[in-house]
């Protein structure tokens, strides 16, 4: 599947063209889109209306100062405390064949062999460099919420993601930014009541780059859904 850079026309090719873009072009996104896709989203829904979101957006030179400080971090071999574990330990089945057959479908396209780690390490690095995005998001919590209000802000997520694609830009979901709370905190200033729970990518698509083929596989609708009448 080739990336689809048209803005879409609909909400059902939005949810269909979307895929986590891992590589974007070096052009800015107009501050108006901008703007307006944010605007939009305020619209998202939230249990009791607590839009728990906290949404800090960055740009230009304020962007590529926290890239490079984070970049300059894990080049040192340092790292701060995750604000949340990626995934249950030990992950069970078929999650984990899910998770391990996207790992090896990604470096496959980008004819990275098992047994080249540094490479495998480097393209990992890439999410701390938001994939070459003009726009990173991150999205911080007040650390007293729980999971309906972390299910609140995947609605968030997911209210951009559509947005995005409908003015032709694409988006990279990103839980690997609770990796460095510490380092975020500095760049957005937020409040001790809250921490990191997710970032963002955001911009126009690179068409050229392989990786950007990957579509992720998924389970049969029978496998996951169940109707009754």
């Amino acid at each position: 599947m080739t990336i689809n850079t048209q803005k879409s026309t609909s909400v059902t090719d939005a949810v269909l063209t979307r895929i986590t873009t891992r590589a974007f072009l070096d052009k800015p996104v107009p501050g108006d889109v901008l703007s307006d896709i944010f605007e939009t989203a305020r619209r998202a829904p939230s249990g009791g209306n607590l839009q728990p979101w906290n949404v800090h957006v960055l740009t230009g030179g304020t962007l590529d100062g926290f890239r490079t400080e984070v970049i300059g971090k894990l080049m040192k071999g340092e790292s701060e405390q995750d604000t949340y574990p990626a995934y249950p330990s030990p992950l069970w089945e078929p999650m984990r064949t899910w998770r391990y057959k996207l790992g090896e479908d990604m470096y496959g396209l980008l004819g990275i062999p098992k047994d080249d780690k540094r490479a495998r390490l480097m393209q990992v690095g890439q999410n701390f460099m938001f994939f070459g995005a003009p726009v990173g998001i991150l999205i911080t919590i007040d650390k007293r919420m729980d999971a309906p209000q972390f299910m609140d802000i995947g609605i968030y997520l997911q209210t951009l993601m559509l947005l995005a694609r409908e003015r032709g830009l694409h988006t990279a979901p990103q839980g690997a930014w609770r990796a460095f709370p510490d380092t975020v905190k500095k760049h957005t200033k937020h409040s001790d009541e809250q921490h990191v729970l997710v970032g963002m990518s955001m911009g126009y698509a690179d068409p050229d780059k392989p990786v950007n083929d990957l579509v992720s596989d998924r389970a049969d609708l029978e496998a996951l859904v169940k109707f009754y009448d």
